[in-house]
């Protein structure tokens, strides 16, 4: 299996050169990249609410549009000697509901989403998550900053006995037979090898019939989060890609996540492919 159909999150104008770039380094040689711009909900300002001018309204409208138009321009310049096919997308039946809507219906179909993370953003700041969790696609998120003109060569699995982790494992599958190397790493939460050792063993012995060969590592807190020692050894070991299962769910549109992958998400340092 390859990743052939990838829908890119392109709401985030000073990413997208990276968010197509790494694209393609992810997808099959023959790969059909989607860019999707998705028209954000706008609210009226406070002191606006309860008036009649809707000047403001057309003035964002037109501000999101010519937006759109610069990232269609810069989608398209990248395409030029490139391999595959593409497609733009403009979904402007999000401004009825959100970009994280708009990103979850396209992306059903693909085998693969890539967003960035862009916390001071406040209309795409939930669509890694919600995307990941609602989707049933996983999903590679990009740090807010860096040259990413290529990922997945040296590849970290954040590694527990659970239903997520293993999820990610094999829906990561393409890139880890890709993958210069790989490194199964368990978090000792009390500092204590107490993982599945057994189920350990079977994995990396179906990831080998699949032609991954992988290394072992276990590491402890040192007094930080699961998720930050998780970003940490990603970093000190110049891995250009952590995969991870992401625990939690949401619900009326508010989310609980687990402990980790809180704390992943909320400090993307190397990229990140989330599977749920």
């Amino acid at each position: 299996m390859q990743y052939r159909t990838i829908l890119l999150s392109l709401n985030d104008e000073p990413r997208v050169p990276n968010l197509v770039s790494s694209a393609l380094s992810l997808g099959a040689d023959n790969a059909h990249l989607i860019g999707l711009y998705a028209l954000p909900a706008v609210a009226p300002p406070q002191e606006l609410i309860g008036v009649g001018d809707r000047s403001w309204l057309d003035e964002q409208l037109r501000s999101f549009e010519e937006q759109a138009e610069r990232i269609r321009n810069k989608f398209e310049s990248l395409f030029k000697d490139s391999w595959g096919t593409h497609e733009w997308r403009f979904d402007k039946s999000s401004f009825d509901a959100s970009v994280a809507d708009s990103v979850i219906e396209h992306g059903r179909t693909a085998d693969l989403i890539v967003t960035s993370r862009a916390p001071r953003n406040g209309w795409i700041d939930d669509v890694a998550e919600r995307a990941a969790i609602e989707s049933g696609r996983p999903v590679v998120v990009l740090p807010e900053e860096g040259d990413l003109l290529s990922i997945g060569r040296e590849i970290t699995i954040a590694w527990k006995s659970s239903k997520e982790a293993t999820r990610a494992v094999f829906d990561a599958l393409p890139l880890l037979r890709k993958s210069r190397n790989v490194r199964l790493v368990t978090v000792l939460e009390d500092g204590i090898e107490n993982t599945d050792l057994a189920l350990r063993a079977e994995l990396l012995a179906s990831l080998s019939r699949h032609g991954v060969e992988v290394e072992i590592e276990s590491i402890p807190l040192m007094g930080i989060s699961v998720g930050d020692a998780l970003l940490d050894y990603a970093k000190s070991r110049n891995q250009d890609m952590l995969v991870m299962g992401l625990y939690g769910h949401s619900r009326f549109r508010e989310f609980f996540l687990g402990g980790a992958s809180r704390d992943v998400l909320g400090h993307v340092s190397v990229p990140v492919f989330l599977s749920h």
